[in-house]
């Protein structure tokens, strides 16, 4: 990495500046760019604009250099489109002939290159991205000027009229102020080229360094360049390398076009679904960057033994490296088709999305989105391929059957509280078919099996695991029974502990006798009495959901107020839009106490129900 101060003139340099498929469109508007005006024509300040990073690509000896654009290509489209509207607007009635000449020049030689001296058209030096390539080009090669009266500003756009893009609208603005201002293209282009101006640190990267690890460190502070990012800039580089004349060009353009806009930018609805984020292991990483990690694993080249999330890129460039563009192509549609199927089946959850018991893929996403388990995307992926369902078809019994086993492996260790560091190296044998689930859930019976669910039942450890088991119980109920008119629902409850976890006040031994559920005895031991009725608290059987949250001072009132409620505080009865609430409201109108032989019972009962949804082989 080599930095330096330097000014605007850098870009006389023999070289061509392409801004990759990574960067986003031209965004700046006009705050930025009267913030720019009056920094470069205040003499007082100092006229610092911040870092541009280059990194060197691989080009054959003896051809004109050819640079990336890592970070700052809004600094270097703003001061290039404000140089040729400088020089469009330059008063030439005072500029002598000499003069103009070394003008023309400076022009000539910062926004254009040839790649010969002899009988080569003069190209433009920075090869925008598709989405801004027109307009810029229309700037640059002096044809904006023409249109001028055309572009429409944000600020002055009528309802009836759409704006022009961001570039034209840039020109227009620096245009319009200094035709009105003429003597400040002189000032603006002498401080753009003035060798003493250092407006800019310029740091340059070789071919070998690792774009993305600079900019984390050097814009920190800024957007982060996602994995993604580099990837998808990886991947149609290298197309655009493979390429040698204009056509073969064009068909990388319409492969973008096909194959990653329409894909993941073509509406507002798929731009935001790629960027929700999910959690993957320890870190949070957007559907996108969840997608291509997916198919990595599938296609083999990436070991969750030896790599990290954050070697993605170097794994895809590795990957790629060798590939002709017939390879690269077909790859490329391949994670079209991936992509296609990962939004169509892996779901993501807001508190408007209804659930229903028998949409299975829906289910297992649930179950896995509320326990943060994301490992075992990659197999349910490679799975989905394999079967070649399309949109109207329902899902064959054994892949039925397989997703079922995926979501009963991942809760039972949840609730078993059974490591899941090995997801990843389970995923990657699932994956080369030297395991199976079955297999799996066997080997690890003694763990995972009912036996062992069946005692933690009895002290569920995380509220989150009880409430996704609790609301899938009620929707299997729902789906078996006709007496239910609704039989779907949206996760919108809140976990209640019946006997409440604050418990010492009113459901004391003295108020509430605490039970021995081996004989039904009362236990008149204290101390015993205390420990017995702690355990009760966390058992599955003494948890439920409500429409809303109780009032905090009722939610440890005795089991009567608790239920019932208390003058304009609504109790357990006005919440209880569930079965499995309901089934504790009939539990109360029947004079039955709530106490551990009422828990254990409930306990036993879901129990039951929950071998029913999640099943060992």
């Amino acid at each position: 990495m080599k930095a330096s101060e330097t000014e605007f003139g850098f870009m006389s340099a023999s070289m061509s500046i392409e801004i990759p498929y990574f960067q986003r469109g031209y965004v700046w508007n006009e705050e930025n760019w009267e913030e720019l005006l009056e920094n470069l024509l205040d003499d007082k300040q100092s006229h610092f604009l911040g870092s541009i990073i280059l990194k060197q690509l691989e080009c054959v000896s003896g051809n004109i250099p050819r640079w990336s654009v890592v970070d700052g290509q809004q600094r270097l489209t703003t001061l290039s489109i404000l140089l040729r509207a400088c020089y469009d607007s330059l008063p030439v009635n005072t500029i002598s002939a000499d003069d103009k000449k070394l003008i023309d020049a400076d022009m000539e030689s910062i926004l254009f290159f040839k790649r010969r001296k002899i009988n080569s058209p003069r190209e433009i030096k920075i090869r925008h991205s598709m989405v801004d390539a027109a307009d810029y080009k229309l700037i640059i090669e002096g044809q904006a000027k023409n249109l001028i009266d055309k572009i429409i500003l944000h600020s002055e756009k009528k309802k009836t009229e759409k704006e022009s893009g961001n570039i034209l609208q840039c020109y227009k603005y620096f245009y319009r102020y200094l035709s009105a201002n003429a003597g400040d293209s002189v000032k603006l282009w002498e401080n753009l080229l003035d060798e003493q101006n250092k407006i800019l640190v310029k740091i340059d990267l070789d071919v070998s360094e690792n774009e993305q690890a600079i900019f984390d460190t050097v814009n920190s502070a800024g957007v982060r360049l996602t994995c993604a990012d580099t990837i998808k800039n990886a991947l149609f580089q290298k197309a655009n390398e493979n390429t040698v004349t204009e056509a073969e060009r064009a068909e990388v353009i319409a492969l973008y076009q096909e194959c990653w806009e329409r894909v993941f930018a073509f509406s507002s609805e798929r731009i935001e679904y790629w960027s929700t984020e999910r959690k993957l292991g320890r870190t949070v990483r957007d559907n996108l960057e969840v997608l291509l990690h997916c198919i990595a694993l599938v296609k083999g080249f990436y070991d969750p033994v030896l790599n990290k999330i954050s070697d993605l890129p170097q794994v895809y460039k590795a990957y790629i490296s060798s590939f002709d563009n017939r390879e690269l192509f077909s790859f490329i549609r391949e994670i079209k088709m991936y992509a296609e199927l990962y939004h169509r089946y892996f779901y993501t959850f807001d508190k408007s999305t209804l659930f229903r018991y028998d949409d299975v893929i829906q289910r297992l996403f649930h179950v896995l989105s509320v326990c943060e388990v994301s490992t075992l995307h990659p197999y349910i992926l490679k799975l989905l391929k394999e079967y070649h369902i399309r949109e109207d078809e329902d899902l064959p019994v054994t892949l039925q059957t397989e997703l079922e086993r995926i979501e009963s492996y991942v809760l039972r260790h949840l609730i078993c509280q059974v490591s899941t560091k090995n997801f990843n190296k389970d995923c990657a044998m699932l994956i080369a078919g030297k395991t199976t689930i079955d297999k799996e859930m066997k080997n690890k019976k003694e763990e995972i099996g009912d036996e062992a669910v069946s005692q933690k039942l009895k002290t569920v450890p995380y509220h989150k695991v009880a409430s996704v088991i609790l609301f899938w119980i009620e929707l299997r109920r729902r789906s078996m029974d006709n007496k239910f008119d609704v039989r779907e629902l949206k996760y919108v409850y809140s976990l209640e502990h019946v006997m409440p976890q604050k418990w010492e006040t009113f459901w004391g031994p003295d108020d509430c006798p605490v039970i021995n559920t081996d004989d039904d005895t009362v236990i008149t031991d204290r101390e015993k009495a205390t420990e017995v009725r702690r355990a009760a608290i966390c058992e599955l059987g003494n948890m439920t959901l409500l429409n809303s949250s109780l009032n905090s001072s009722l939610r440890n009132y005795e089991f009567a107020r608790k239920i019932t409620g208390e003058k304009r505080k609504k109790g357990m009865k006005d919440y209880a839009g569930l079965d499995i609430t309901r089934e504790i409201i009939n539990t109360y109108e029947a004079g039955t106490p709530w106490n551990e032989s009422s828990v254990r019972k409930r306990t036993k009962e879901l129990t039951k129900e929950f071998f029913e949804i999640w099943k060992m082989p």
